[in-house]
Formats: structure tokens, sequence, C-alpha cells
């Protein structure tokens, strides 16, 4: 951008500063910190040189750089995860500086710093740059717009577990966003499930925010952001939640129960989607699936309640998953092959707390366990067959248990036996597994398989 034109921008700004209500809870940092400021967490980086970074009200907050080797920062959430974020302000660099505009954020176990990067000054982020690692992982349609797909390692260097290495994930908007006035939106869950359909696991959430980010630079931002909800911005909703889940067909239908109350409906398709609500409604949590029918089941990954992730395959209230030769005779599973629910505890718990406590807000779903009319047997070699209850030590009894690929049940409504239920036990190749959920797979080719030792 012109000199000129900067000059004008400043003025108008510091014009409009002059005007507003002098409430500005405005912080101004030149040092390295990280926190909360009006219900927004912030981080503010730098290895050395002129940089400084100033937090206003709400989610908005102001950079300027130069002389810096590199630096970061920006406003948003801890712990951050598959929300739809929306931004807006002012990006000051040209194509002549080495800066970023991105969502930027970290998990850990595995420990991965990812990027959607919306604008960018000379250096184009590509996997041609990386130095280690690289990666190119295509394109996909996200928001209006199309985004590029790479994978970078970075070996002993900073992160915010100190020094490490780690995996950098990024999605690169193309073309890239102008620079001056910006605005936009970023439906994070669609960049976290096209990243997994490339083989790219995220760990545990820590922080994400809205960032600006120099290198060897010069320049300024002036950055707002807020997390966008599905009757628009945010409404001051006491409760956040979003719900990934696929269907089977494609024409599954699951409810989002709390407190007793169904607050939302949606239609599956047959590709992982996030699925948000944020209101007030508070209490136990359960999502229903209301429609089973032949050739219908519902896969249900996890449910982010206000940032925390709940695993389905985690919790112990299930009406939904075929076991024991009955709809709801199984549980710690993301498969629902039943027209039920699954709890996932509290609005403001934990679910190893109060998982158990959804049990009391079973009755209030329309469609329970019983709605099948259909009902299939498991094979008559069980999971307790076996005497032995090791994990992995010495010998066990094998005798009448059902040896791979001869399956131990099959779904609900009829058909070959093409699967094992969570307790079911099966032999491959003179070894004893026992199955922890809904698997297909090979015994002792994942974690759905435990292995419990060598035949006698």
């Amino acid at each position: 951008m012109k000199p000129l034109m900067n000059k004008i921008c400043r003025s108008i700004l510091a014009a409009v500063l002059l005007l507003a209500p002098l409430s500005f809870a405005q912080t101004v940092l030149n040092s390295n910190s990280t926190g909360y400021h009006n219900g927004y967490y912030y981080s503010f980086w730098k290895d050395n040189g002129d940089a400084s970074f100033t937090l206003y009200d709400d989610g908005r907050y102001t950079s300027n750089w130069s002389n810096s080797n590199n630096w970061v920062g920006g406003k948003g959430w801890k712990p951050g995860g598959p929300k739809v974020v929306g931004y807006e302000g002012y990006y000051g660099v040209d194509n002549s500086q080495n800066s970023y505009l991105a969502l930027y954020g970290w998990t850990t176990d595995p420990l991965i710093e990812y990027y959607i990067v919306e604008s960018y000054g000379s250096y184009t982020p590509s996997f041609s740059n990386c130095k280690d690692g690289a990666l190119d992982l295509g394109t996909f349609q996200s928001d209006g717009a199309s985004y590029k797909m790479h994978r970078c390692q970075r070996i002993n260097a900073p992160s915010i577990k100190g020094t490490a290495t780690f995996y950098q994930y990024f999605s690169v908007r193309t073309p890239k966003k102008a620079h001056g006035n910006i605005s936009g939106t970023i439906t994070v869950g669609n960049h976290f499930d096209a990243w997994a359909s490339k083989g790219l696991q995220l760990g545990d959430f820590d922080y994400m925010v809205m960032a600006t980010e120099g290198y060897q630079s010069t320049g300024s931002s002036d950055i707002t952001v807020w997390e966008v909800y599905d009757g628009g911005d945010d409404n001051g909703a006491d409760t956040e939640i979003v719900v990934r889940a696929r269907g089977v067909d494609g024409s599954e239908s699951i409810s989002l129960v709390i407190g007793n109350d169904e607050v939302k409906t949606w239609t599956l398709t047959t590709s992982d989607k996030s699925y948000s609500y944020s209101g007030s409604a508070t209490g136990d949590i359960m999502v229903e699936y209301t429609n089973d029918s032949a050739g219908r089941d519902v896969i249900l990954d996890y449910i982010s309640v206000n940032g925390e992730i709940r695993e389905a395959e985690d919790q112990s209230y299930n009406t939904a998953t075929w076991g024991n030769g009955e709809c709801g005779g199984g549980a710690y599973s993301e498969t629902m092959h039943c027209s039920g629910a699954i709890g996932f505890g509290n609005t403001v718990s934990v679910p190893g707390s109060s998982s158990s406590s959804s049990s009391s807000s079973s009755s209030s779903s329309s469609s329970s366990s019983s709605s099948s009319s259909s009902s299939s047997s498991s094979s008559s070699s069980s999971s307790s067959s076996s005497s032995s209850s090791s994990t992995g030590g010495g010998s066990a009894s094998c005798s009448g248990v059902n040896v791979y690929p001869n399956w131990t049940a099959n779904d609900w409504s009829g058909g070959a036996y093409n699967h094992a239920e969570g307790g079911d036990q099966m032999v491959y190749q003179g070894k004893l597994y026992v199955a922890g959920w809904y698997t297909n797979s090979v015994p002792g080719s994942d974690a759905t398989w435990t292995f419990l030792g060598a035949c006698d």
C-alpha cells in the first residue's frame, strides 16, 4: 500500500478512536505474554526486535512491527476447536513484506501447529518451501473459496511445549484476500475434516487465535475476531455445541437434546460434517438418532461443548449401539445402529463425572432403543467363552471362539455376519483378541482390539 494511503487510513482510524466512547480497556504489550482479555484468549510472542501488540475490548487487537525477526500474536479461544470464526479489520502489509494473516492454533498429543491462512505478503506458504517433512495434500473448497493444503515439519523449533520437533498443517486461501480492509468467515471444522481425510490427525486442542505474523518485515494490523453461530454472530449464548457426524446413506436424522428439550435437528450427509448449536439451553446432553431403517447408520465422531471435545466412544450411556443381541446392548461406540441416543454428560461438567446422569433424561427421548422392530443375534461363539481377562499376557483359552474372518455379529436388520461388537472375542493367527467397540478390522490391526494372549 502507498505511504499516502497509509497516512489517510491512520488519520481515519485516529478520528474514529477520538469520537468513540472512552471505555476501551486497552493493554499494550511489548514482551511475550498470554492470557485472557475481555472474554477472549490472547497470545503474543516474538523472538527479538520491535513489535508491539495492543488489546482492545472484545475480540479486537492492533499490532505494529518493524525491524523484528519473527513475531506472532492474536485473539481467540483456549481451547480452540471446530468453531465458525468471523473476522474483519485492516491488514497493513504489501507484497514486499513477509507476513501472514491466519487462524493459528496448536494441539497436544500429538503436538501440532496449524494455520488457516487468509492473506499473506511476499512469502507464499506452500509445501515447496518446507525444509522438512513436505507433503502436498491438494485442494478443497470451504466458505466459497479454494484452499491449498500441505504439511511441513519443524525440527528442534520453538513450540508451546518448549523446543520440540512437530508437524505443521496448512490451509492456504487461493487466491489470497487483498491487503488493507479485510473480512471473512472461516468454518474451522471443514479444515479439520479435510486434513483428517488426508491422514493428518490433530490432538487435544490448546489455544486458537486469529493471528497476525511477521518475519523480518514491517507492517501493522487492526483485527476483530468473533464466533459465528447458526443464528448470526455472537449473541451472548451460554452453550456452544458442535456435533461432528456422518450417515451411511445420507438420509439419517439426528437431534441434539439438552435438558430434555430438543434444540436442534439435522439431516446428515455421507461425509463428516460439523453441525453447530448456540443458545441458552443447559443440562444433560444427548445426541439422538431418530429415523433408523435398513441401510442406515450414524457415525458420531464427537461433540464439542464450549470448546471441550467429548468423543462418542468414551461415553457409557448409549441406547443406539447394537450389542449383546439388542439395541442399546452396546456402549463406548461411535456407531449408532438403532434409533436411540448417546449421552455426553452435562453442559457444565466433564463426561467422566456426569455421563451417567444423562440416564435421568433418557425417558425424554422420543425414539428409544425399543423402537427397532428387527433384531439380530450374536454368534453362538460369544465373548464369554474365554476365561482369560488379561491384556497381552501368557496363554488364553480359545476353545469355541470364532476364528477371523468368521465374524461374531451382524447388523440389527439381519444379513451376513460382518463385524464384532464391544466385548466380542476372536482368534487370528493363533492369538486371542477382544473388541473394544464395533469393528470390522482385522483383529490386532488397530486400537479397536486388545490382545488377550496366545491360544493354548
